[in-house]
């Protein structure tokens, strides 16, 4: 059996070190370790300054792939209070932000998780911290334009229309250069208040 330890804030870097080095369970017979392997010890927090330079890493490999649009470094240093960072030993394994609109709405933007760390549950512990914070904020609606919409229904976002979300039309789309190809899936979830 696997451990996986989410904490959505930690306050500080003993707290953080104390988290990473809780001892693995104990080893497993030979017959189950063949059958699974652990997955690594994890914890999503806020995303710090020291984060950047491995997020844009990751946000860059997603954008070459045509996953997420392209941003720069100073887009998202501007931007990191927005954002959670899933990390293990190695360092920053996922992140996600939310970005908060009027009208107590939100979107969920950059989600990227290290390809070999995904199917582990990160992208899903880090979507559950944006939408704890959103509800404490008191937001009412929470969505993200995605091309990986099946992630999204599992965490119980449900399809609809960009034209639900005009200021982020006005915002962003209005100016993006994928706008008259675009294949982003809108999905929303109504947050229990």
């Amino acid at each position: 059996m696997s451990t996986v330890v989410v904490l959505p804030l930690i306050h500080s870097r003993a707290a953080e070190a104390a988290a990473l080095a809780l001892p693995q369970p104990a080893a497993a017979p030979a017959s189950v370790a063949a059958e699974s392997s652990p997955a690594p010890l994890f914890m999503v927090r806020r995303a710090r300054l020291a984060d950047l330079p491995a997020m844009m890493e990751l946000l860059d490999r997603y954008a070459r792939r045509g996953l997420l649009l392209p941003r720069t470094p100073e887009q998202v240093r501007r931007q990191l209070g927005d954002f959670m960072v899933a990390v293990d030993v190695t360092g920053v394994i996922g992140c996600a932000g939310l970005r908060r609109y009027p009208g107590q709405m939100a979107e969920i933007v950059g989600v990227a998780v290290d390809e070999r760390c995904q199917g582990q549950g990160v992208g899903r512990h880090l979507i559950d911290a944006l939408l704890d914070e959103a509800r404490a904020l008191g937001l009412r609606r929470v969505f993200a334009l995605t091309l990986q919409d099946g992630f999204f229904h599992r965490l119980g976002f449900r399809t609809t229309s960009v034209a639900e979300f005009p200021e982020k039309i006005a915002l962003d789309c209005s100016s993006c250069s994928k706008r008259a190809t675009c294949a982003e899936i809108a999905v929303a979830l109504d947050l229990d208040s």
